[in-house]
C-alpha cells in the first residue's frame, strides 16, 4: 500500500507540475519554449501519456472512479456541454479534442479532491508549484532569454511561465496553500514561511499587479475567517467592519481608477484590453446562448478573432466571463455561476458554522481570487490549467463536505429516533419486575 501511496502521490505532483502553464511540457519535447505551441505533435503525445496516468491512478480506486461522475452536477454537466457544442462549434474537431483535455484536467482536480486528505492536497500542491517555483529562479538567471521578459515587459520575471500573469497567478495558489498550512500549524514554519517569501518576490519582481494584489487578498480573505467564529456579538463588528473597509475600497476605487491602475503598472486602457473586449462584446451579442464552441474562437486565422490572432498574438479574450461566453454561452457562464457561488456561500457560512472551517476558510478564499482575477484574466474552464483545477478541488471539497454533514445528521437523527422508540419498552421492562413482586408481596 505505501507504494502504491507514493505512485498516486508522484501522479499527482506530475499533474500539478504540467498543468502549470509552464514551457516545461514544450523544453521535454524538443519544442521552442519561446514559440507557445502547446498543441504541437511532441506536447500533445506528452499530455496523453499523463492522461493515462491519471486513468490509472483512477483505475486503482475503483470506488473514487465511481464517485467521480457524481462529484459535483455542475462540473459533469460542464464537460458533457463542452464535447456538446462541437455540434455548432466554428471548428468541431478542435472543439472536441480541447473538451478531452477538459475533461481530463477537471477529471484530475475531482480525483485529486476525493483521493487525499485535504492537509495533503496542500502539501503537493506546495511541492508541485514550489518546483515551478525553483526552476523559474533557474530560469531568471542561468537562461535569462527564457527567464525574462524580453518584449512587452522587458527585464520583467517570468520564469519557467509562458507569461509573468501566469508566473503571478501560478505564486497566488502557492502562496495560499502555504498561508493555510502555517495557519493550521501543519508543516513547520522554518519551511513555510521562507516559501511564502521566494514566491512573494517572485511575484513582485514579475510585475504581475494583479498577481500582488490576489496574493493579499487570499492571505486576508483565508485568515480573517477565524473573526466570522464565535457569537453574535463578535460576528457582527466584524462584518460592520470588513463590509465598511470594503465600501471605502470601492468608493476610492471608482474615484481614484486613473492612479490606481498606474500604481499598478497599468494604463488605463488596461495594455489593450478594452480595445479587445469591444470587439468580443459585439461577437457575444450575435451568440449570446450557447457561444461558438469550446476553445474555438481564437483558432486559427479565419476564426471572427483572427485579427487580434494575427496582429496581436492574442489567443484569450483576457476576461474569464467574456472567454466563457464565447466558448460555452451564457449557459457556460450559469453554471460557472453555480460552482463560484458555492465557493463563495457556502465557503463562508461553513467557515463560521461548519465543522470543516479551515477547509471551507480554503475554499472561500480561492473564490475570491477566480472572482478578482477573472475581471482581467481567462480562468474558468480553462484545459491544462491549475486555475481549473484549484477551482475543481475547492468546490468538490464543499460538495463531499456537505454530503458529510447530511451523513451525520441523518444517523444522529436516526439515533434519536431509536433512542425515542426503544425507551418506553426499557421503562417497562425495568418496571416490570418490582411490579410483579409487589404483587406476589400482596
Amino acid at each position: 500500500m505505501k507504494v502504491l501511496d507514493f505512485l498516486e502521490k508522484s501522479i499527482a505532483v506530475i499533474g500539478i507540475i504540467a498543468f502549470g502553464g509552464s514551457v516545461l511540457p514544450l523544453m521535454l519535447t524538443g519544442g521552442d519554449p519561446l514559440a507557445g505551441d502547446l498543441e504541437s505533435a511532441g506536447v500533445t503525445v506528452l499530455y496523453g501519456g499523463l492522461y493515462l496516468l491519471v486513468l490509472a491512478a483512477v483505475a486503482m480506486r475503483p470506488g473514487i472512479a465511481f464517485q467521480i461522475p457524481f462529484a459535483s452536477p455542475a462540473l459533469t454537466a460542464m464537460i458533457a456541454f463542452a464535447f456538446l457544442t462541437a455540434l455548432w462549434s466554428l471548428f468541431p474537431d478542435v472543439t472536441l479534442r480541447r473538451s478531452i483535455a477538459f475533461m481530463f484536467t477537471t477529471v484530475f482536480g475531482i480525483w485529486l479532491a476525493l483521493r487525499f486528505r485535504f492537509p495533503e492536497i496542500m502539501r503537493l500542491l506546495v511541492i508541485g508549484l514550489s518546483f515551478l517555483m525553483f526552476v523559474s529562479f533557474y530560469m531568471i538567471f542561468a537562461m535569462p532569454s527564457i527567464g525574462l521578459d524580453s518584449t512587452q515587459h522587458v527585464g520583467a520575471w517570468k520564469g519557467v511561465f509562458f507569461q509573468k500573469n501566469v508566473t503571478g497567478r501560478m505564486m497566488v495558489w502557492l502562496v495560499l496553500a502555504l498561508v493555510w498550512l502555517d495557519w493550521q500549524k501543519e508543516q513547520s514554519r522554518w519551511v513555510t514561511r521562507p516559501l511564502i517569501l521566494l514566491a512573494m518576490l517572485l511575484i513582485v519582481m514579475s510585475r504581475s499587479g494583479t498577481g500582488l494584489v490576489t496574493s493579499v487578498l487570499v492571505s486576508v480573505a483565508l485568515l480573517s475567517t477565524t473573526m466570522l467564529r464565535g457569537s453574535i456579538r463578535n460576528f457582527a463588528p466584524t462584518m460592520a467592519l470588513l463590509t465598511a473597509l470594503l465600501v471605502i475600497m470601492v468608493t476610492a476605487g471608482a474615484t481614484f481608477w486613473y492612479d490606481v491602475l498606474y500604481a499598478l503598472g497599468r494604463d488605463p486602457t488596461l495594455t489593450g484590453r478594452t480595445v479587445l473586449w469591444q470587439h468580443i462584446v459585439q461577437s457575444v451579442t450575435e451568440r449570446p446562448l450557447l457561444g461558438y464552441g469550446y476553445a474555438a474562437y481564437w483558432f486559427g486565422f479565419n476564426g471572427p478573432g483572427a485579427s487580434f490572432t494575427r496582429d496581436w498574438g492574442i489567443t484569450s479574450a483576457h476576461s474569464g466571463w467574456l472567454e466563457l461566453t464565447l466558448d460555452l454561452g451564457l449557459v457556460g457562464v450559469a453554471l460557472v455561476l453555480v460552482v463560484l457561488s458555492r465557493m463563495l456561500f457556502q465557503g463562508f457560512f461553513a467557515a463560521r458554522y461548519g465543522n470543516s472551517r479551515p477547509e471551507a476558510a480554503w475554499a472561500f478564499a480561492v473564490g475570491c481570487a477566480l472572482l478578482a482575477v477573472s475581471v482581467s484574466e481567462s480562468v474558468f474552464a480553462e484545459r491544462h490549467s491549475m486555475n481549473w483545477v484549484i477551482a475543481t478541488i475547492a468546490v468538490v471539497r464543499l460538495i463531499q463536505q456537505s454530503r458529510w454533514q447530511r451523513l451525520l445528521n441523518d444517523r444522529a437523527e436516526e439515533q434519536h429516533r431509536l433512542r425515542r422508540h426503544h425507551a418506553p419498552a426499557s421503562v417497562a421492562t425495568a418496571v416490570a419486575p418490582a411490579y410483579a413482586g409487589q404483587s406476589r408481596a400482596l
